[in-house]
């Protein structure tokens, strides 16, 4: 197919509706359709049919008091499938987690992605928690020390072609960049210093994958008020960065089977007698929904079979998501992909949602106390959907998280330690609607026995679960409340059964838990 057969095979009205949820950010957490139709240069109509359907189909929430739509949580279940399934990220969190440990500074995994590098994984300082500082961020390639380290392990040739067309499209001095970088090679790694004393000055190393190609850069930062302090650390990132190009890692996309229920098949909304309702974008949606942890990599006919469309309904959808950079196509193979542009969503969700915002600062602190993974979830439903996370200190243990992660409500500390303060009814609601599966052998399917653990947990203030949706792995959770007393979500402190237990967690995690669970209102 020529590109201009593709261009009229792209589907205008999911490009739009993608443009629409990139309107949401930190400096624009809430919009109105008359913002919306002004900032996408549509007509009223057109950016009502299409909030219309974003609201219908979850990614959009609207207020129904002041009419204003934010993002909604469901914008994290790409995000999780794109992280879950990327290896490269599961390769190279223990190597962040020493090096944080090592240096009491922020460390973080950045990917080149066209001009931009962006953020996989990030393990936060307890500096960084004065402002929150999810993965997703994007920094330019040329104006940031992780960007100039990838340019610098490109050969010649590769790095100047790059150099020349980032300075026609940014008026940049290509001469200039490409002597800035040769300086930060000799000293072997690239440096940028915070502007101000509070602003973090970063220090990066890049490394490279099986193919000896430049792969994706690894970073510490710290207060800029010392920024030779922080240099004197580029030999430890530096030899953190040449083990990871011996590992020869090649990227791409594995299947995780988790031990908590299978991943449930997308359903398809119907909306043939709504007027507002725009089907094409409902399609794509659900396409892209179709991406699974467990099924990452699809092709074609997989797509046509789970979804039903068509196969010319496939090519169609897939082409316009291709174009508008939220799939990829591995043309050896003949699978498709979701891109690393999955993380820009759920970014800007977690930076313009003011709840997860002040919680960032309490999660990092907690981690500081007690060394153990901390994370906050919501409940949605019969689940809950994990929504931030602060990785654990070293452990041979090893186990990391994602934004995005649901289990079930009944069988997680998080879960239960919400439905504890729900009234009776919504409770018996949801106890009603939970199929209970064994994720591991510990999983207890008595709804009767998790009936009494809620009431119990009501009383404690806090709830536990011992290897109930996670093998090998003990939880403590708290609820967040609002004014009202009704639950907003819950902390939860995660740990491995090989070192603690339910009778530790109560003794040393639990009371440092509540008092972060209690301290303010929202």
């Amino acid at each position: 197919m020529s590109g201009s057969d593709r261009r009229r095979d792209h589907i205008a009205a999911l490009q739009k509706a993608f443009s629409v949820l990139e309107l949401f950010g930190p400096e624009t957490p809430e919009l109105r359709i008359t913002d919306i139709a002004a900032l996408a240069e549509m007509t009223r109509s057109s950016a009502q049919r299409i909030v219309h359907t974003l609201v219908e189909t979850g990614l959009l929430r609207r207020d129904e008091r002041t009419a204003t739509l934010t993002l909604t949580h469901r914008v994290a279940d790409l995000a999780h499938t794109y992280l879950t399934s990327n290896s490269l990220i599961e390769l190279v969190m223990p190597t962040l987690v020493d090096l944080n440990a090592a240096t009491g500074l922020s460390c973080d995994l950045w990917l080149m992605d066209k001009d931009d590098v962006i953020t996989l994984a990030r393990v936060p300082s307890p500096a960084a928690s004065l402002t929150i500082a999810p993965t997703g961020q994007r920094l330019p390639m040329s104006a940031s020390a992780p960007g100039r380290a990838l340019l610098g392990l490109m050969s010649e040739g590769q790095r100047q072609s790059y150099l020349q067309r980032l300075a026609e499209d940014h008026r940049l001095s290509a001469n200039m960049m490409e002597n800035v970088i040769e300086q930060e090679s000799r000293q072997g790694f690239a440096f940028d210093a915070g502007a101000t004393k509070t602003e973090q000055s970063m220090l990066a190393v890049a490394f490279r994958n099986a193919a000896g190609e430049p792969l994706a850069a690894i970073s510490i930062s710290g207060p800029s008020s010392d920024p030779d302090k922080l240099k004197t650390l580029g030999g430890d990132i530096a030899h953190a960065a040449h083990h990871l190009s011996e590992l020869r890692i090649s990227p791409g996309t594995r299947p995780l089977f988790f031990e908590q229920k299978a991943d449930q098949h997308p359903v398809l909304i119907e909306g043939e007698n709504d007027p507002l309702f725009v089907a094409s974008i409902e399609k794509g949606i659900h396409l892209l929904r179709s991406f699974k942890p467990s099924s990452p990599e699809l092709t074609l006919t997989e797509l046509h079979r789970m979804t039903g469309f068509p196969i010319p309904t496939v090519q169609r959808l897939t082409e316009t998501l291709i174009t508008m950079e939220y799939l990829r196509k591995d043309d050896r193979r003949r699978t498709y992909q979701l891109s690393v542009r999955a993380l820009d969503l759920l970014f800007r969700f977690q930076m313009s949602n003011p709840l997860l915002k002040a919680l960032w600062p309490r999660l990092i602190r907690l981690r500081e106390e007690c060394g153990l993974r901390c994370s906050f979830c919501i409940l949605d439903g019969t689940e809950i959907v994990h929504l931030l996370h602060v990785q654990s200190r070293p452990h041979p243990s090893f186990r990391t998280a994602y934004a995005g992660r649901r289990l079930p409500s009944l069988s997680s500390s998080g879960g239960r330690a919400i439905l504890s303060y729900l009234d009776e009814h919504e409770i018996e609601a949801i106890l009603d609607d939970s199929t209970i599966e064994m994720a591991t052998p510990h999983t207890i399917a008595d709804k009767a026995l998790i009936r009494q653990d809620i009431r119990d947990s009501r009383q404690r203030g806090y709830a536990f679960t011992d290897r109930q949706s996670i093998r090998d792995e003990v939880n403590v959770a708290a609820t967040i409340l609002d004014a009202n007393r009704r639950p907003l979500g819950a902390l939860v402190v995660s740990a491995p059964v090989k070192n603690w237990s339910i009778e530790r967690l109560e003794r040393v995690v639990a009371p440092l838990l509540l008092s972060h669970a209690r301290s303010g209102g929202f």
